[in-house]
């Protein structure tokens, strides 16, 4: 099986709970996801190869393929009616391979002194709409978020073979032991057991 190289998208909340697309960050991440996914070289039969896009036109393409991928693949019961995109067919086709890993990162972290803020500011506003109504529940803000997208493809068949993911509330993204958990928790029924 032949790794395509991955993608990561991690935001920034540095004020209030909005989210900004972190260049820096997901590149930084990206360094760290792979060297997870190398981590499971062995145990995910991975050929030494890797898949790498050459351009900027073949990244945003790919992109957009694999928007539609995981998009289809949440949408669908049966993974195996989803056929594979036309750049990553050609792609597996070119390294004469018929097996493809897609792995797709997303995810936000917060500013330093970001979280605290928040946190007081929930307790304020439930202290207060308590003090109103006689109820006092009021969400508690999320510190971090990562979400880990494995797909495995078939070129042969052409459709999707193989799609889960994970999601961890209140773990960095950035952070390799999380990554590391997503990936084993995606894989472990399929291509090993619970451990």
């Amino acid at each position: 099986m032949l790794k395509v190289e991955p993608f990561s998208y991690i935001s920034l909340i540095e004020t209030g709970n909005k989210s900004t697309y972190n260049e820096a960050i997901s590149s930084s991440t990206k360094i760290i996801l792979n060297e997870s996914v190398e981590a499971f070289r062995v145990r995910l039969r991975l050929s030494s190869r890797e898949i790498k896009l050459s351009d900027s036109l073949e990244k945003k393409q790919m992109e957009q393929e694999l928007n539609f991928l995981i998009m289809s693949a949440e949408q669908n019961r049966s993974k195996n009616n989803i056929p594979i995109t036309p750049l990553i067919s050609s792609l597996l086709n070119t390294n004469d391979v018929r097996f493809g890993l897609i792995i797709v990162q997303s995810g936000f972290t917060r500013a330093k002194g970001n979280y605290g803020g928040q946190v007081a500011k929930a307790v304020g506003i439930g202290i207060a709409t308590g003090l109103l109504t006689g109820m006092a529940f009021t969400p508690m803000p999320v510190k971090a978020q990562s979400t880990l997208h494995a797909m495995i493809v078939d070129n042969i068949n052409n459709n999707v073979v193989f799609y889960n993911k994970s999601i961890l509330q209140d773990k960095e993204p950035t952070e390799k032991e999380n990554i590391i958990k997503q990936i084993d928790k995606v894989f472990e029924k399929y291509l090993w057991g619970k451990r």
